[in-house]
């Protein structure tokens, strides 16, 4: 199942067989099944996962040359594709690492303290801006090359340490002064008696201020007390280490930048890499896939005419899961935003798009209106359907009326990349991804032991949220 072959040039991928025959196969054009970006829909339990493995497996054993990124957000797809590069939070051989610093200020603001564009005119977050900026500018020499500092801004891509950013606002806030006019505040009348440690978050010391009108004086330097707690916090989550901790991505002074980080992703002599998301905290998935689809469309527009990527080695990105982060709510903007791009622009530059879900209509009308390809699995929602009734040629109804009664792994394809729309059935596949039903009638036939010591481990995995 799923050959790749060559046709007059006009390479074409097996999508499976014909449910009326066990032997006539169904192709559909590859090039615009990637460029064009496509979808898997399909209700729970009736083979989006085994769909999806076969459509990736094809393009990996056909085609040396080719790259996909597979996000991953439950952790079921590392079992059937054994050969793949498989990144995960708190891995020994292969440790999923997404330096925080990679965010944009406003992805920064909203992450650390919860503040968001709006906020622009409030005095505390043009500081905490320019604070960043100037983190970063004093880290121009890096791994990668020397950047210009005239061109840094609070957007760019440099490391900073998160850790030193606490400790100067913790610094600011409970400082003490020789003076009690705030603009004579400065560091060089301040009454410290001891420096901290900022890598293990302990603040500077100072004498304390008298109440009466002698020195040393209060500071009145209160613009961050809105943020300082806050970044206090995350900083001491342990959950957000694969962020504030990423390894050898630290910091300028570490021995990686990040193009070892895109060396591994997506430059690596493994064709698959799957970014294992299942140890992402909820609260930052929407920003973590945001991040990491910015980071790689980035690579590919300011390499889109270099020898080994751009245009010149397209690049498929895969996002399982995709009706959760890809919806209409506004508060998952950052992926939305991120995922919406490439597939407005992301075919100029080498980039495709397939996403997997099983709630097609609650996924941003933007992203619909531009797949290409729908492979429609069992539907029973009629939201759902309608959003492949709308794909489908008027005349083919009768085939669209069919997709609440579909077998599991039977679908139905329509878009640009098949001339004729099928109905076909998909290859069962081995190893099999993790998202397979139990095994319910002999689990319930077994008789369980009872233990007072059971669920103890499970209540430590959800405190710490770590498998």
């Amino acid at each position: 199942m799923f050959d790749i072959y060559g046709r007059n040039n006009e390479e074409k991928i097996e999508i499976g067989k014909h449910s009326s025959s066990k032997n006539l196969s169904v192709y559909v054009d590859i090039h615009k099944l990637i460029l064009r970006h496509c979808a898997i829909l399909g209700s729970t339990g009736s083979g989006k996962s085994n769909t999806t493995v076969s459509i990736l497996k094809a393009i990996l054993n056909d085609y040396a040359g080719s790259r996909i990124i597979l996000v991953d957000p439950h952790g079921e797809y590392s079992s059937a594709f054994p050969d793949a590069k498989v990144f995960k939070i708190n891995d020994a051989s292969n440790p999923l690492y997404i330096p925080f610093w990679l965010m944009n200020f406003d992805e920064l603001a909203f992450f650390l303290v919860g503040a968001k564009p709006t906020d622009d005119q409030k005095i505390e977050y043009r500081m905490f801006r320019e604070l960043i900026s100037t983190y970063k500018k004093e880290n121009f020499k890096l791994k990668a090359g020397d950047v210009n500092p005239n061109f840094i801004t609070a957007d760019s891509p440099i490391p900073f340490n998160a850790r030193k950013v606490w400790h100067e606002m913790n610094w600011w806030l409970n400082a003490t002064f020789d003076k009690s006019n705030k603009d004579d505040q400065t560091k060089d009348v301040a009454k410290e008696t001891d420096k901290g440690d900022y890598e293990n978050l302990v603040p500077a010391k100072f004498e304390p201020y008298t109440m009466g009108t002698q020195a040393p004086y209060k500071s009145k330097h209160q613009e961050y007390y809105a943020y300082e707690k806050k970044i206090l916090a995350r900083l001491k989550d342990s959950r957000y280490d694969f962020l504030f901790d990423p390894g050898e991505y630290k910091d300028e002074k570490t021995s990686k930048d990040l193009h070892n980080l895109l060396n591994d992703w997506i430059g690596s002599e493994k064709k698959l890499a799957i970014l294992d998301l299942s140890g992402v905290p909820f609260e930052v998935l929407d920003i973590t896939i945001g991040l990491i689809t910015r980071f790689v469309y980035d690579s590919m527009f300011w390499g889109r005419n270099e020898p080994y990527t751009g245009k010149n080695r397209p690049l498929l990105l895969a996002f399982e899961e995709a009706h959760t982060y890809l919806n209409k709510d506004d508060n998952n903007s950052y992926s939305k935003s991120s995922v919406e791009k490439i597939f407005k622009e992301g075919r100029k530059f080498g980039v495709g798009a397939l996403i997997i879900s099983q709630r097609p209509s609650e996924i941003s009308e933007t992203i619909l209106a531009r797949i290409g390809t729908l492979v429609a699995l069992r539907l029973t929602n009629s939201g759902d359907q309608s959003i492949v009734k709308s794909s489908a040629p008027d005349n083919l109804n009768s085939l669209i009326n069919l997709l609440p009664s579909l077998r599991i792994g039977e679908a139905v394809i329509v878009g640009e990349s098949i001339k004729i729309p099928s109905r076909v059935r998909i290859k069962l596949n081995s190893p099999r991804p993790t998202s397979d039903d139990p095994k319910l009638v002999e689990c319930w036939c077994k008789k369980h032991d009872v233990n007072d010591e059971n669920y103890k481990t499970v209540v430590t995995k959800i405190r710490e949220q770590k498998f």
